[in-house]
């Protein structure tokens, strides 16, 4: 704010707030025993130094913040990924302050950074974090039962896993950041949103896709009836609809090994990218601690200085690395998809020969006509509708092809850059 120094600390009642300009930082141990910290920290906690290095990292833990939260917070942690969530923190004084945390492991411990918060997003997770607490503390619910009870919150917002929202809330609140200190969005962070928001629409393509598919392998069953009525010892038609039935199968099986579960391929591909942004934005931040270091580590000299500062250049080198390897993986995953989709496509035109091949064959008597003709019609549409899903989904696989080349060409560009 105008007219006060850069270390103010702005408090309403018994909350407070830093500067939009400040970042908070903190390291701990693999305990969660703090180890290190910037001023910026220290003066939130309103605790002396000598208090906080050294005691356990739960000294700020709000009792408003919900058990479930930190659940999923440290399981990311132990798995060694970044962790990024809204957090109430507690002052010594009894007054609070929110941050949203982006932490990731570190060569013997954990790594924070936070910035202020002051997105519409927040003001949503307040209130859902609120609702949530009470009903965890009125339903007794554990740490892990509360976890899902979260992310089925969550889920009601809109987020299909944690990473999403997590990839959201920092996306957003770095934007409302760089609109209170009148900075440009970073460009590459934009075209990541945009590639994660093709990515979801793919999802959703897929999803019509899968629904079609369904539909077509119920119409085999059926021409085959038809076919039995006409033909009671066997014959062309019967042929035809034990061929279709095959064919439409096997194309069913091969989009089931890139769709499903684990194996779905665009699913892979979109959390890779919102891993990727997560980790850039983080990096983003920790250069921003690197730059602002000599303003905000007044608590170190000499030596410790010089080996905090390698530490923070570490984490923040670590992250840009890692967020190209996962660009890097989710255009493999792409190409792969682009080649399921190309041979799927293929396989269609197959099925259309022998569809074709019904359609002249029920036309040699009008009793077959009439048996078959609703039927032949109903796979006409239905694989029509397919033709297209697949056309649209190949149109945005290469979509998200271009996407993912321009930003690793951008990628390799600021690596060059800061070298």
């Amino acid at each position: 704010m105008s007219g006060q120094p850069p270390d103010s600390l702005i408090q309403t009642s018994l909350e407070a707030c830093f500067e939009f300009h400040e970042l908070i930082y903190s390291r701990t141990d693999e305990r969660g025993v703090i180890t290190s910290g910037n001023g910026v920290f220290q003066r939130m906690a309103g605790i002396d130094w000598r208090d906080l290095i050294g005691a356990p990292h739960r000294l700020i833990r709000h009792p408003d913040m919900p058990k479930g939260f930190f659940h999923l917070f440290w399981s990311l942690l132990k798995q060694g990924e970044p962790a990024v969530g809204y957090v109430k923190n507690r002052r010594k004084d009894g007054g609070s302050y929110w941050v949203l945390a982006a932490a990731m492991p570190c060569d013997g411990g954990f790594f924070s950074v936070r910035l202020r918060p002051s997105s519409p997003l927040f003001e949503q997770v307040k209130a859902l974090y609120a609702r949530h607490r009470q009903s965890e503390q009125a339903e007794g619910l554990t740490p892990e039962a509360s976890a899902e009870a979260l992310l089925a919150r969550l889920s009601e917002l809109g987020f299909s896993a944690y990473d999403a929202f997590a990839a959201h809330a920092l996306t957003q609140e770095s934007r409302a950041r760089n609109s209170e200190l009148r900075r440009a969005d970073d460009r590459s962070i934009e075209a990541q949103v945009s590639l994660v928001s093709l990515l979801e629409e793919t999802l959703a393509e897929q999803a019509k896709l899968i629904a079609r598919f369904a539909d077509l392998l119920i119409l085999p069953v059926n021409m085959r009836l038809a076919a039995a009525r006409l033909e009671p010892q066997g014959g062309p038609l019967s042929q035809i609809s034990v061929n279709y039935k095959i064919a439409s199968e096997e194309i069913a099986r091969r989009l089931s090994s890139f769709v499903s579960g684990k194996t779905n391929l665009c699913a892979q591909m979109a959390k890779a990218v919102r891993r990727s942004l997560i980790l850039s934005g983080c990096a983003r931040l920790q250069e921003e601690l690197v730059v602002t270091y000599d303003r905000q580590m007044g608590y170190y000299e000499g030596v410790e200085r010089r080996v905090e500062r390698a530490m923070l250049e570490g984490v923040r080198d670590s992250n840009f690395a890692r967020a190209r390897a996962s660009l890097d993986e989710a255009a493999r995953l792409a190409a792969v998809l682009n080649e399921a989709s190309n041979d799927l496509r293929r396989m269609i035109l197959g099925l259309d020969t022998i569809r074709i091949l019904a359609r002249v064959e029920s036309r040699k008597s009008a009793e077959s006509q009439d048996a078959l003709t609703a039927t032949i019609d109903r796979i006409d549409t239905v694989q029509a509708s397919i033709s297209n899903s697949l056309k649209v989904m190949m149109d945005r696989t290469l979509s998200i092809d271009h996407g993912l080349a321009a930003l690793r060409g951008v990628g390799a560009s600021a690596a060059i850059a800061a070298e």
